[in-house]
């Protein structure tokens, strides 16, 4: 009695349908070639729910119509043929050359289809697909075929593979390599097996390369045209690496006009940038290509010697500038090659030393190709402790946080001939180092700690002036507010209440602010000065003369004080009619109220200079230097007690 063991049909239908949930719910890389494999999935689906069908009238023979069974066979074997097609197509439209021959290929696979058919027709005459017999239903010959058709698919897959080596990338080489012989003995296994002891596993020859193709390619693993492997797959290899061992990444961005001489030739821009990723894979195994964006890229040279390292870096570089010097639309590349030791312990911290080094290269018009220098590393190492030290001081938020130090330099008064107020400074402790500002605080910015730090200074010059102002006579103590933060709609709330946790006379508190920030957001920037100067708080407009300047906007804001930027004494120091026009400025703003500071006095001349120009007052270090905010009483005269 012939009885068919199906369990491995109803194993591949299982497989196929959680493929198709996944399919759908997953959200996949639905590139050109994702047609074939859904619908070769579903196609699958169709086969097996036909084959199972077939296998269990075959094991229950008593009652089976013959027309139904012959018809249920034709349609098995027309759906296996949508299988074979589906799996055709998908592995040679990997090929970009393929997909330019579309009309050949469905010329030569409506040939082959024929074949097949006829050899069905030719079947059904011969052998009749299957034969009864008082042992039951034999479906010996029907198997075979359907098997036989199978491997011819496998060969000539195979075949167009190897003639179109070159066009496709390795690992999808590798994949064909591993799968064809893999189906061929399935298939031939098969053969066997429905003689021997009738056992019936077909669908294992195509549902699994259907599921491993999407778990390669549309997955996010890798991308079929390129080869490359996703951000996603990058991020793996560096979990997985970083911190134990040496390596080396390179990162690759293009930069591409946007032309309309570009856009007409951006078919020949994909098909040479396509071979130049073959070109690359071929210059060593231990090259894994990744793709950020469509024109960013990190090739990982897995090796530690940085001799043979940087042999292959150059010898990708060629590579480029060979698609360079082959393409008629002009293009640059920015390439940075860095080593990955074992102090870049996370795969954060590897990006950000790129970022760091990246830097350097954001304002050139020319193509770049940069070796990272051990002075690089030692500056990033530096760069990263800061952004450490400065995120965790933004997250407890803790306003007597002792790695901000207050710093101050007093501000002499021309008409007092004295110290009447004073700037604050921020310092930064890392560890057992004092940063300076021109070293965090554009990492501040960029972290997004800025406003943590105004909050922590603000409340430190609070505690010193309320120390002071009972001793001690002056008229206030400025602290500089950022453009993000006067750009900011409740920016103020923060500082009053930190303002109002002190008896201190909130006009001893001024605030500087930039021109930029007057600028950039003008009407929230405006809102947020009066409400500041309403509360009693004097503002300062810092920086002035630095590009923004116009005194019409000047004399129509808030502001009480303005301070000339350094630079615009230098200039005017050596250059007459920048003097003119210097003077001419000082008289405006005084005629209209305004009181005039100007800083980066460090000599006696620039000094004289200030004085008969009418600044009411000057900041440099040839009146005074930065020093701890506890020194101010060093400067201010002490008030009389009696």
């Amino acid at each position: 009695m012939y009885i068919y063991n199906y369990i491995g049909e109803f194993a591949s239908l299982l497989l196929a349908g959680l493929l198709v949930f996944v399919m759908i719910y997953s959200k996949p890389r639905k590139t050109y070639v994702y047609k074939f494999l859904f619908v070769g999935v579903i196609w699958s689906i169709i086969a097996l729910i036909l084959q199972i069908s077939i296998l269990s009238i075959a094991n229950n023979p008593d009652d089976y119509s013959k027309e139904l069974f012959m018809s249920l066979l034709i349609l098995f074997l027309l759906a296996y043929d949508g299988v074979l097609y589906f799996i055709f197509a998908y592995v040679n439209m990997m090929s970009m050359v393929r997909r330019g021959q579309r009309k050949e290929f469905n010329a030569m696979s409506s040939v082959l289809s024929l074949m097949y058919v006829t050899g069905i027709v030719v079947e059904i005459v011969v052998t009749g697909l299957y034969s009864y017999t008082v042992d039951g239903i034999d479906l010996s010959h029907f198997t075979r075929f359907y098997c036989t058709a199978g491997i011819i698919c496998a060969i000539i897959c195979f075949y167009a593979s190897v003639t179109n080596r070159a066009q496709i990338s390795r690992v999808i080489w590798h994949t064909v390599c591993i799968m064809v012989p893999i189906e061929i003995i399935i298939l031939v296994a098969q053969m066997i097996a429905i003689s021997v002891n009738r056992t019936v596993f077909s669908g294992l020859t195509y549902v699994p390369t259907f599921t491993l193709a999407f778990l390669l390619f549309h997955n996010i693993p890798y991308d079929e045209e390129s080869g490359c492997q996703s951000s996603n797959a990058l991020d793996e290899f560096l979990k997985k690496h970083t911190g134990k061992r040496d390596f080396y990444l390179m990162y690759v961005e293009f930069r591409m006009p946007s032309s309309e001489n570009f856009i007409n030739e951006s078919k020949d821009v994909e098909y040479i940038g396509l071979n130049a990723c073959r070109t690359i894979e071929r210059i060593s195994n231990r090259i894994n290509m990744y793709r950020l964006e469509y024109q960013k890229f990190i090739n990982v040279i897995d090796i530690s010697d940085e001799k043979k390292a940087l042999f292959y870096a150059d010898q990708i570089r060629a590579v480029f500038d060979g698609v360079k010097a082959e393409l008629k639309v002009p293009f640059n590349y920015y390439i940075i090659v860095e080593k990955v030791t074992p102090d870049l312990d996370s795969p954060k911290k590897v990006r950000q030393l790129n970022e760091f080094v990246e830097k350097k290269f954001l304002d050139k018009n020319a193509c770049c190709y940069y070796v990272v220098q051990p002075a690089d590393y030692d500056n990033f190492a530096e760069f990263f402790e800061i952004s450490v030290c400065l995120k965790d001081i933004r997250d407890k938020m803790d306003y007597d946080d002792d790695r901000v130090i207050a710093y101050a330099q007093p501000i002499y008064s021309v008409e007092h001939g004295g110290f009447r107020v004073a700037e604050a400074l921020m310092r930064l402790k890392v560890g057992d180092r004092i940063i300076s500002p021109e070293k965090f605080i554009p990492v501040a910015e960029k972290t997004g700690c800025v406003h943590a730090l105004t909050c922590i200074i603000l409340n430190k010059v609070c505690r010193a002036i309320e120390t002071l102002e009972d001793y001690y006579d002056f008229d206030a103590i400025s602290i500089n507010v950022s453009s993000k933060e006067l750009s900011h709609d409740e920016m103020y709330q923060d500082f009053l209440d930190i303002i109002e946790r002190y008896d201190i006379d909130i006009s001893k508190i001024r605030m500087e602010i930039t021109e930029t920030a007057m600028f950039e957001d003008s009407d929230i920037a405006d809102r947020n000065m009066k409400i500041l100067d309403n509360e009693g708080i004097q503002l300062y407009l810092d920086d002035f003369g630095t590009g923004y300047s116009s005194l019409e906007r000047v004399i129509n804001c808030p502001v009480k004080t303005v301070k000339f930027d350094k630079n615009l004494l230098y200039k005017s120091l050596d250059d007459n009619r920048m003097d003119d026009i210097l003077t001419y400025m000082i008289e405006v703003l005084k005629k209209n109220g305004f009181v005039t500071l100007v800083e980066g006095v460090e000599d006696e001349s620039q000094s004289q200079f200030s004085v008969d120009r009418g600044f009411d007052y000057i900041q440099g270090y040839h009146y005074a230097k930065p020093a701890p905010i506890e020194d101010l009483k060093k400067f201010f005269n002490r008030k009389n007690q009696f």
